[in-house]
């Protein structure tokens, strides 16, 4: 095993994230410190307000823009903070992934699911457009995705909840990504796919070695897919340790 195998993915080290707003300011996280290793599935828990997704958004170049962040962020130990976007995009979408909460509002609504998965890989990958299309198939049925050759052809709106969300597994894993941010997402889904949902990535983190964030105010969710915990109040972590001991 060599030192790449072992060392962080994701190092995040005094970050703290403020927002300017008319009412004064926001301190939304407090020098907060993680790291995340290769194959490892970390669980962000808290209440909503916590903090939980504007760390993660912060760390991918994503906050909005009366926000500031400060501290210290490396993938692979190459310091993130404050590249240029267009170095950032190089590791944004390939490298690291977000899977968000809603994907109705991620998707676009006037494109087929297929281009946008396609689009996905090509943003990042030079593969022809005949080696895409069959990448973008192999994965929806990778994320279990039934007669998954007519649903590339379809818009969002023709799928149901559970599709729209192993769209998203698959336009976020196309790429073979070190990391996936997963930020609650089951939130919106029935119970029964909420499980086959936390499959997917189960099974997606162990035949991949994906590492995982999973932001989640769902404990059970959290104990069923994380190997360690980190609860979130007010902007910091005030409890961390495995999913058994938390």
């Amino acid at each position: 095993m060599t030192a790449s195998d072992t060392a962080p993915v994701l190092e995040i080290h005094d970050l703290d994230v403020r927002f300017d707003t008319p009412d004064g300011e926001v301190h939304a996280v407090k020098a907060v410190n993680l790291d995340i290793k290769p194959g490892e599935c970390v669980g962000i828990v808290g209440e909503s307000g916590s903090g939980k997704s504007q760390l993660f958004l912060a760390a991918t170049g994503l906050l909005a823009a009366n926000g500031r962040v400060t501290g210290k962020l490396r993938y692979r130990g190459e310091d993130i903070l404050g590249l240029p976007a267009r170095k950032l995009n190089r590791i944004r979408g390939s490298k690291i992934t977000m899977i968000f909460q809603d994907p109705l509002t991620c998707l676009t609504p006037h494109m087929r699911v297929g281009d946008q998965i396609i689009e996905a890989l090509r943003t990042h990958h030079a593969v022809s457009q005949t080696e895409a299309e069959q990448r973008a198939l192999a994965t929806l049925e990778l994320v279990r995705i039934a007669d998954a050759k007519r649903r590339l052809t379809q818009y969002p709106h023709e799928l149901s909840g559970g599709m729209r969300q192993r769209v998203m597994i698959a336009m976020a894993t196309i790429c073979d990504p070190d990391l996936l941010i997963a930020d609650e997402p089951t939130t919106a889904l029935d119970v029964t796919v909420q499980a086959q949902i936390l499959e997917i990535m189960r099974d997606l983190q162990q035949e991949k070695k994906t590492s995982i964030a999973l932001i989640s105010h769902d404990m059970g969710v959290i104990a069923g897919m994380c190997d360690r915990v980190m609860v979130m109040r007010h902007g910091e972590f005030v409890e961390t340790g495995t999913a058994e001991d938390i």
